[in-house]
């Protein structure tokens, strides 16, 4: 949304230029009033989506307890990893699906959203009684794929890549478990938001349009 307001602003910007260089390149300074009107109206529906943008807040605090238990629930992070998103990175697709929840409850704007106590509540509920199991299954995965590093990466030894194939499909299975109730869970908050609150809630999470 900040980004949508600011690009508009610089489009007001430029355009005013351009309006200025053509006057002096014609040798004449007369006020287009239309274009003029055209400015401003669109200036302060700008100015009304900023200010709108800069009084939102999230629907709920940030979850810090929640975060904290996971992180113990992780423990150590791998040998060969840099930084842990657990329990969504053991998803089969952890990056190019959003996580909707998130976005409506916590999100800075998602109060914008305008979410009604009980669909505020619902989405908690599931939230409440999903993360658990998607947390006991992605921590099977991470056991499952250090004992792979354990016994093929870290020692060396005579291990055969075929020695460990029974677990990599177990992990493939699982990721896929996990990313099939990624799946449910955004149709879930499709089915909870209105499509005007659903495009809203669109414009947290993507970053990068086709």
């Amino acid at each position: 949304m900040i980004i949508i307001i600011i690009l508009t602003y610089i489009k007001i910007f430029t355009t005013f230029i351009c309006y200025l260089n053509a006057c002096i390149i014609h040798n004449t300074f007369k006020i287009n009033w239309r274009y003029m009107i055209y400015l401003k109206h669109l200036l302060i529906s700008s100015t009304l989506l900023f200010t709108t943008s800069m009084l939102a807040k999230p629907n709920l605090p940030p979850p810090i307890q929640d975060v904290v238990k996971l992180e113990k629930m992780a423990g150590d992070i791998g040998p060969f990893v840099t930084k842990e998103n657990f329990p969504k990175g053991y998803f089969l697709i952890p990056k190019n699906l959003p996580f909707l929840i998130g976005l409506a409850l916590y999100h800075p704007n998602s109060s914008n959203l305008q979410l009604s106590k009980k669909q505020i509540d619902t989405l908690v509920k599931y939230k409440n009684e999903a993360t658990p199991k998607l947390a006991s299954t992605a921590l099977k995965i991470k056991k499952l794929e250090l004992e792979i590093v354990q016994g093929m990466a870290l020692k060396h030894n005579k291990a055969k890549a075929s020695d460990f194939f029974a677990k990599v499909d177990e992990v493939a299975k699982l990721r896929t478990q996990l990313t099939k109730a990624h799946l449910k869970c955004i149709e879930f908050v499709k089915s909870v938001l209105n499509d005007e609150q659903y495009e809203e809630l669109l414009d947290y999470g993507v970053v990068n349009m086709f």
